[in-house]
């Protein structure tokens, strides 16, 4: 294992690819009383397709914000005989940005935790832009993720000593079964134009959106990037 040298020296580290999970209907009665679905009143895009790569960018420590592509690949809707259908798929995010040797020294003597700002899967209800698990379950969905799977680390040298590593690609694979006549499920996808380190406001913010307490359009994840995120329908 190598060595990692405190900050006074040229920072050596290694990070994975951070990633952020899933969230899931605020009420029924909420969702019937919308004017219109709230996913369509906030103005994110529905253009996420099957095997067609979407950008989203990502926040690099030192540098900026760098244009990472997610594909969603293998997706597949079978009906089952519970009168229920299955959908899988796997999301794939590649990250294009090969520092160079400028980019990594400022990398380098920039970190304080973390590398980039990291990525995201989420599962929402059409009608309330949030997901309540109790509501969910009442309804007969489930939304089951894989273990994210990630390359080997990539490493970037600056020609004086210091070296930043991380990995290239990271994947989950999803697995949503519903009842086949439920049409309000969303799929979306992106990256994070700013820090999101655990115990920060952004990601407290977050979180409660993960566990059902607040719509989309109330995350850091939309205030920060209304046109980073890429969503399509689940039917």
């Amino acid at each position: 294992m190598e060595s990692v040298f405190k900050k006074s020296a040229c920072l050596l580290t290694a990070l994975a690819l951070s990633a952020t999970i899933v969230a899931l209907p605020v009420t029924a009665d909420e969702a019937h009383a919308a004017e219109k679905p709230y996913m369509k009143k906030i103005g994110v895009k529905f253009d996420l397709k099957k095997n067609k790569a979407v950008k989203s960018k990502e926040k690099v420590v030192g540098v900026g914000n760098k244009n990472l592509k997610i594909t969603v690949k293998n997706y597949k809707t079978a009906k089952l005989k519970n009168g229920k259908k299955k959908t899988t798929f796997t999301v794939v995010y590649d990250r294009s940005f090969k520092p160079t040797k400028k980019q990594v020294h400022k990398m380098n003597r920039s970190y304080n935790g973390t590398l980039f700002g990291g990525f995201w899967v989420d599962v929402v209800d059409y009608s309330t832009g949030s997901f309540d698990e109790s509501v969910m379950d009442e309804l007969g969905v489930s939304v089951k993720l894989s273990k994210w799977k990630y390359s080997k680390n990539k490493k970037f040298k600056d020609g004086d000593g210091c070296w930043v590593k991380y990995p290239l690609r990271a994947q989950v694979k999803v697995t949503i079964t519903y009842p086949a006549s439920y049409k309000g499920l969303c799929l979306g996808v992106g990256a994070n134009s700013y820090f999101n380190p655990e115990g920060s406001s952004a990601y407290t913010v977050n979180q409660a959106h993960f566990e059902g307490k607040r719509p989309f359009g109330k995350t850091y994840m939309y205030k920060k990037g209304k046109t980073n995120s890429h969503w399509m329908r689940i039917k």
